[in-house]
Formats: C-alpha cells, sequence, structure tokens
C-alpha cells in the first residue's frame, strides 16, 4: 500500500515488474522500495540497450543481478562486490529457484579465463579482471556514493577501458564517514557522451512504518546513463 501511495498502479503493471515479482514470491521474499526502484531502472534502461555483458558494481541483496537476468536474459553476468557480500548473493540465489545457480563462477584470479558460466562474482580486490572484457553495460546504484573518490576513480578507469555504458544512480553529495565529500558531478564524467541526465523521480521518497509513513530523503539523487569513448 505504502508503494502505490509513493508510485502509483502503473509500474505495478510493467514486464519488469511482474517477472521479477514471480521470483520473489517463489523464493518468500516481498517486493520493497529497493527493489521496486529496480523496476523502474530498468525499464528505462531497455529502451536504449539489449547489452551482451553487464557489470553490477555493489549490487545489495542481490536485487540488480536478478533483474538483470530476467530483463537481458542472454547476458553474461558480472558482479563486483565485497567478498562477503558475495557470499550472501550466493546464499540469496541458491533459495531463489533460478537455474542461475548452475552456471555461477567465482572468480579467484585477475587472469582468470571467462568459460561458459552466465554469472560471474568478482570481490572488489581483483576488480583489474573485468579489463578488456568488452562489458557493454556497467551499473552502479547507491554505492558509489559510499566510496572514496580514490575508488570511484579505480572503477571509472575499468569502465572507460571497456568503452562501455555507464548506468548511476547516486547523492548528489554524500559524506563519508571520515568526512570526505563525495559529489556525483566529480565522478570522471570526461570522455563520454550522455544519453539522460536527470534528477531521478523514484529516489525522493520513501516509506516508514512510523508516523509520518511518507518521507524525503535528505538530498537529491542524480541518475544518468553515459557511454564511454
Amino acid at each position: 500500500m505504502l508503494l502505490r501511495l509513493i508510485y502509483g498502479n502503473n509500474i505495478f503493471k510493467t514486464e519488469t515488474y511482474k517477472k521479477f515479482n514471480s521470483i520473489f514470491i517463489k523464493s518468500g521474499r516481498m517486493m520493497d522500495i529497493n527493489t521496486i526502484r529496480h523496476v523502474f531502472t530498468f525499464e528505462i534502461l531497455k529502451r536504449y540497450i539489449n547489452p551482451k555483458k553487464v557489470c553490477i558494481i555493489g549490487d545489495g541483496g542481490l536485487n540488480v543481478v536478478l533483474v538483470t537476468h530476467l530483463t537481458f536474459p542472454k547476458a553474461k553476468i558480472f558482479s563486483v562486490n565485497l567478498s562477503e557480500t558475495l557470499i550472501h548473493d550466493y546464499l540469496i540465489l541458491k533459495n531463489s529457484n533460478l537455474d542461475l545457480i548452475n552456471s555461477i563462477e567465482l572468480i579467484e584470479d585477475e587472469n582468470q579465463k571467462i568459460d561458459k558460466k552466465k554469472l560471474f562474482l568478482i570481490p572488489s580486490n581483483i576488480k583489474s579482471f573485468l579489463n578488456n572484457k568488452q562489458i557493454d553495460l556497467f551499473i552502479n546504484i547507491a554505492s558509489f556514493q559510499e566510496m572514496s573518490m580514490t575508488e570511484i576513480i579505480n572503477y571509472f578507469k575499468i569502465i572507460k577501458n571497456n568503452k562501455s555504458y555507464l548506468y548511476a544512480c547516486n547523492r548528489e553529495l554524500k559524506v563519508l564517514p571520515d568526512g570526505e565529500k563525495i559529489f556525483f558531478k566529480n565522478y570522471r564524467w570526461n570522455n563520454c557522451n550522455y544519453l539522460f541526465l536527470d534528477e531521478c523521480n523514484f529516489h525522493k521518497k520513501y516509506y516508514s512504518l512510523n508516523f509520518p509513513f511518507i518521507r524525503k530523503y535528505d538530498g537529491k539523487h542524480r541518475h544518468c546513463l553515459v557511454k564511454f569513448f
């Protein structure tokens, strides 16, 4: 009910929502505000690109991997994250009733060769594995904002190496625990063409079970799709 108060009814009629929700029902999970945002994201992305290889940087709860698999079923998927998060993602996938569980490879060395598997899990400390992989699309949702600018720059070098598309959705400004200020506008946006750059309308409000039930985020979120060259 709270999701419908925030977003209206149309998003629940989309093909992306129906596919995503069916997986959640089978695995005993419930669509929440974090997962419904991915429905909006992929309804946008599939208008622009049909990638053969997709890399998700900093997924949460395997949500982006699952919706990528459902939206682009023929694409190879690379998920780069902290090692402990990848373990959690694997356990979620075991309960998802998807055949994807039988097509996973853990990358343990940056020189490891890609086989015929569908999903590749890459610990962030060997993210250089992603160089020269002809990845068509990188996706980052609300995780660049949790990294230092040095780490963000390292990821942008990899994205530029692949001459890829990048979809990013993050806060305009996030202050890290050590006091470093991370500005969306200061990511390394040179050498790219913008397909769009906007304030993200589906990252403006969230719900709480305490009054007032609908609340606004502290600060704006920006999202964009760019192509590096």
